[in-house]
C-alpha cells in the first residue's frame, strides 16, 4: 500500500505541475490565438483522432497487465506499433489536402501533415512508457514527462508568440514527444536499441486488438461533436465547446489521467498477487468523487469568473456551458475507474462490448443535437445526457466479471456527496449574495481567497465526518505540513 501512495503521490506532482504549465500556456494561447484559430486546431486533431488510438493498438495496456512478459512479448509489441505507426503517419500525410478541402481550410493540411510526424515517433515512447509504469518507477516517469511538458510548452509559447498561429501547436507537440521517447528510453538505463519481432503476435493482437476497437469507438464518439459542429457551424463554436469543457477536463481529464496512471498497473499488480480488486476500486472511486465534486460544484458557482480570469473576455460566451459540462463530470466520477479495474483482471472483451454498447449511442446524439438545433447549449446538453446513462451501462458490464459491492460504494458516494455540500455551502451563499468583481487584479483576489475558503472548508469537513481519505495516514502526514494544521 505504501508503494501505491508513493506511486500515485508522485502521479499527482506530475499532472499538478504539467496542468500548472498547460494552464499558464493556455492563458497566454488565449491571448496570442483566435477561437478560430484553436477552433481549427482541435478539428485538426479530431480529424485524426482515430489514428491516434490506432497508433498504439493496445500495446501499453498489453505489456502493463501482461502475467509472463517476455523479451518476445516487448519486441512484438514494438514491431506492431511500428508498423500500425508508419501506416498511419502515410495515411494522414496523403489524406490531408482532401481533408482541408472540406472543411474549406487550406491550413489545415499543413496542420496534418505536421501532427502525422507524431506517429513516427510514438512507438518508442508507448514501449519504454508502459514499461516503467509496469514497473511501478513513477519517479522516473516524473522527470521524464515533466521534462517533456517543459520542452513541448516552451516550443508552443516561442512559435505563438513569434505568429505562427496554430502550427505553433502542431510543431509543440512533436518537440513534446520527441523528448519523451528519448528520455524514456534513456531513463530505462539506456538499453539496447529495441528490434521489432513478431513471434508472440497471436498473445499481442488478442489483446491490443480489442483494446484498439474500443479506442477507435471512444475516439469516434467524442471527436464527432467537433468534426459535425465544425462543419455545420464553424470553427469558433468548437473553440467555446472547447474551452468550456476544457474546465471540466482539469479533473476529468487531467487529474484523473494522474489516478488512472497508477491505478491501472496497481489494480493489476492487486490481481496478480491474489488481491481484492473490488475494495481497492471502491475505495479509489470514493477518494476520487470527494475530490471531484467539490472542485465542480466550484467551477459551476463561478464559471464567467474562472473564464475571465485566466481566459479573457473573448471566452465569456463558454460560461453558459461549464455548469452543464461540470454536472456531467460529476456523474462520470462515479465510473471513471471501473474499466481500469475489468482490464486489471484481463476483461478486455467486456470493456470493448462496453464501449461497442455505449459510445455509438454517444455518438449519435451528439450529431443529432449539432444538426438539429445547432447551438453549442444543446451540444453540452448532449453531452450531459450521455454522461448520465453512462454509470448505468457501466456498472451493468462490471457485475459480469468484478461484481460491485453497492452497499459500500454508496454509503462511500454518501460521504463524498456531503463532503462537497458542505465544502462549497460558505461560497455559494458569496456567490448569491454578493456579485463578484469583474476584472483585473481584484478578481483574481477574490477567486484566490474563494477557492481558499472553499479547500480550507472540503480539509475540516472531511475530518469532521471521518470520510476515508481523512482515515488515510498519508492525508494526516500531509495535513501537519500545512499551517493552520500544524500544531494538531
Amino acid at each position: 500500500m505504501t508503494s501505491v501512495r508513493r506511486a500515485l503521490a508522485l502521479s499527482f506532482v506530475e499532472r499538478y505541475f504539467t496542468i500548472a504549465l498547460a494552464l499558464g500556456s493556455n492563458m497566454v494561447l488565449a491571448r496570442l490565438l483566435t477561437p478560430e484559430q484553436v477552433g481549427l486546431y482541435s478539428v485538426s486533431l479530431a480529424v485524426i483522432g482515430i489514428a491516434h488510438v490506432l497508433r498504439e493498438f493496445g500495446v501499453g495496456n498489453f505489456l502493463i497487465q501482461q502475467k509472463d512478459l517476455s523479451i518476445a512479448h516487448v519486441r512484438t509489441a514494438f514491431g506492431l506499433a511500428l508498423a500500425v505507426g508508419g501506416g498511419l503517419a502515410l495515411a494522414i500525410f496523403t489524406a490531408a489536402p482532401w481533408v482541408a478541402r472540406f472543411y474549406d481550410a487550406p491550413a489545415m493540411a499543413g496542420l496534418m501533415r505536421i501532427v502525422a510526424l507524431n506517429f513516427l515517433v510514438l512507438p518508442w515512447c508507448t514501449i519504454s512508457l508502459s514499461l516503467l509504469r509496469r514497473e511501478m518507477r513513477f519517479q522516473t516517469l516524473l522527470y521524464v514527462n515533466l521534462t517533456a511538458s517543459v520542452v513541448g510548452t516552451a516550443v508552443t509559447l516561442s512559435l505563438a508568440w513569434a505568429g505562427h498561429g496554430p502550427a505553433s501547436l502542431a510543431v509543440g507537440s512533436v518537440a513534446g514527444n520527441l523528448t519523451t521517447g528519448f528520455g524514456a528510453w534513456w531513463a530505462r538505463g539506456r538499453p539496447t536499441p529495441l528490434r521489432p519481432g513478431w513471434s508472440e503476435w497471436r498473445a499481442v493482437l488478442g489483446f491490443g486488438g480489442q483494446s484498439a476497437v474500443t479506442g477507435v469507438v471512444t475516439t469516434v464518439a467524442m471527436d464527432i461533436n467537433d468534426l459535425v459542429v465544425g462543419k455545420v457551424m464553424g470553427f469558433a463554436p468548437v473553440a467555446i465547446l472547447s474551452r468550456a469543457q476544457g474546465l471540466m477536463n482539469l479533473f476529468h481529464r487531467d487529474v484523473m489521467a494522474a489516478v488512472r496512471n497508477v491505478a491501472y498497473p496497481a489494480y493489476a499488480r492487486t490481481h496478480r498477487e491474489g488481491g481484492d480488486v473490488e475494495a481497492a476500486h471502491v475505495t479509489s472511486v470514493v477518494m476520487v468523487t470527494a475530490c471531484a465534486w467539490p472542485f465542480y460544484g466550484f467551477l459551476a458557482l463561478y464559471p464567467l469568473d474562472v473564464l475571465r480570469l485566466m481566459f479573457g473576455p473573448q471566452w465569456d460566451a463558454a460560461a453558459v456551458l461549464v455548469p452543464v459540462f461540470c454536472l456531467a463530470g460529476a456523474l462520470a466520477a462515479t465510473s471513471n475507474l471501473a474499466m481500469n479495474a475489468l482490464m486489471a483482471v484481463g476483461r478486455i472483451d467486456l470493456v470493448t462490448t462496453t464501449e461497442l454498447v455505449f459510445q455509438p449511442l454517444r455518438a449519435v446524439v451528439a450529431v443529432a443535437a449539432a444538426v438539429i438545433f445547432q447551438s453549442v447549449l444543446a451540444c453540452a446538453l448532449a453531452y450531459l445526457l450521455v454522461f448520465a446513462v453512462q454509470p448505468f451501462a457501466v456498472y451493468g458490464m462490471k457485475q459480469r466479471a468484478l461484481p460491485t459491492d453497492f452497499r459500500r460504494l454508496f454509503r462511500g458516494l454518501g460521504h463524498s456527496a456531503a463532503v462537497a455540500a458542505l465544502s462549497l455551502a460558505p461560497v455559494a451563499v458569496w456567490r448569491f449574495w454578493r456579485p463578484i468583481s469583474e476584472a483585473g487584479l481584484s478578481l483574481l483576489l477574490e477567486i484566490a481567497a474563494l477557492a481558499s475558503a472553499t479547500a480550507l472548508c472540503w480539509l475540516l469537513v472531511l475530518q469532521w465526518l471521518r470520510h476515508p481519505i481523512a482515515r488515510d495516514p498519508a492525508f494526516h502526514r500531509v495535513l501537519r505540513r500545512l499551517p493552520a494544521f500544524g500544531r494538531n
